[in-house]
């Protein structure tokens, strides 16, 4: 039976890191919401359905898959942004049946005729689901960017049940607490640093340097050919792969491939790829009324009902030395902050923010910056990537 994954009806929600990734490409921890649904099943058995805007980038992420098929089989569909494991799994076995969590599909089981029928319809909703059995369902639904956040410990927790606990044997001079909730694979600890897991594991990936003196309190995950520069604390966060990390991070989660290397506090934010934090960047993540933070975004304002919310980063976002950045702060993929004082809460996608006037993007001296931040990775700048940033400058 084949496996088809959908981003669901409100993709940017999860702006700016959707903007440049289907929804399922969002990272949870050291997996994203794909790969973790990818594990339970065989390899080539899953279909991707994704917004035709992103089709192009989302082919070439994911060149082992077919990605809005033109047919499709009898099959399981699954949102992509729900965190499944295999108890909830085991409750799709009901077939031509849709299964909703709060109202939202979250799920369904169908003859490829009714698959046809739903995707001919534009949108996985209820709506269009009429005629087909419904069952409510409870799962770990993600409908914003701050939810994923929320679910760091959750998720962190069930990843390392599947992992080898540390031989301390292997790290001088590391001050370990309840190592047998830490798990290192083939990565350098420097001399006195001091991993505490009593609230949740430490997962440190392959190829990581831990500087020295550094803090890292679980729940954590540290990403494959990450730095982290000595003196770090990070706590309750997520860091993708080849990252440079240092200063304070909190409660958050970073998809990969960041500099936030100088002292500066990152605290409950989501950030996205190719992101470059100027010395001294800092980001408050507590109204000073203590009213809950409100985000601003898609020309709504969303009342997050948290206390603690930090920003919303996308990808290719420079910011300037001793930046600011204000509670709930959203920055589009592509812009660049250099300007004394708070940010805006909403820096649009490709703009400058310079002395506190914004200005638009110059794509082609975008796309040169892009080229020579990625050729530092081995990476390029592909086609699909320039052709949705162009796309993005033209509904600015």
């Amino acid at each position: 039976m084949k496996t088809y994954i959908f981003e669901g009806n409100r993709p940017m929600d999860f702006y700016p890191i959707s903007q440049t990734r289907p929804v399922f490409d969002i990272r949870i921890g050291s997996e994203t919401f794909l790969e973790r649904i990818c594990s339970f099943f065989k390899k080539g058995s899953v279909s991707l359905i994704v917004r035709k805007e992103i089709f192009e980038i989302a082919s070439e992420l994911h060149k082992n898959f077919e990605v809005n098929p033109l047919k499709v089989e009898d099959g399981l569909w699954l949102s992509g942004s729900v965190i499944w494991n295999e108890e909830k799994l085991g409750l799709l076995n009901k077939k031509n049946t849709v299964f909703t969590c709060e109202n939202d599909i979250v799920a369904a089981n169908l003859s490829s005729e009714l698959g046809m029928k739903w995707i001919s319809e534009g949108e996985l909703n209820v709506a269009n689901s009429e005629g087909m059995a419904s069952v409510e369902i409870s799962v770990n639904k993600c409908n914003y960017l701050w939810d994923v956040l929320k679910l760091i410990p959750m998720t962190l927790n069930e990843e390392s049940m599947e992992l080898e606990p540390v031989n301390d044997d292997s790290f001088k001079d590391v001050i370990f607490s309840q190592k047998e909730n830490i798990f290192v694979s083939n990565s350098q600890i420097m001399p006195n640093v001091v991993i505490n897991a009593q609230n949740g594991p430490v997962i440190i990936d392959e190829n990581t340097l831990i500087g020295s003196q550094s803090y890292l309190e679980g729940p954590v995950y540290i990403g494959p050919k990450t730095v982290i520069s000595p003196l770090t604390k990070i706590k309750n966060s997520v860091i993708g792969p080849s990252c440079k990390i240092g200063g304070e991070i909190e409660s958050s989660i970073i998809q990969g491939f960041t500099n936030k290397v100088h002292d500066g506090h990152l605290g409950d934010s989501f950030i996205g790829e190719w992101v470059n934090f100027g010395a001294g960047t800092t980001n408050s993540n507590l109204n000073n009324n203590y009213s809950t933070v409100k985000v601003s975004f898609r020309e709504a304002e969303i009342d997050s009902k948290i206390l603690h919310l930090g920003c919303f980063v996308g990808d290719h976002v420079k910011t300037a030395i001793g930046t600011l950045i204000n509670t709930g702060s959203v920055i589009g993929s592509g812009s660049m902050v250099a300007s004394p004082g708070l940010t805006p809460k909403t820096v649009p996608t490709l703009s400058w923010y310079v002395d506190r006037k914004f200005m638009n993007v110059k794509l082609d001296k975008f796309f040169n910056t892009v080229e020579q931040v990625k050729k530092r990775r081995n990476r390029e700048l592909t086609t699909a990537e320039k052709n949705l940033y162009e796309k993005l400058q033209a509904l600015n």
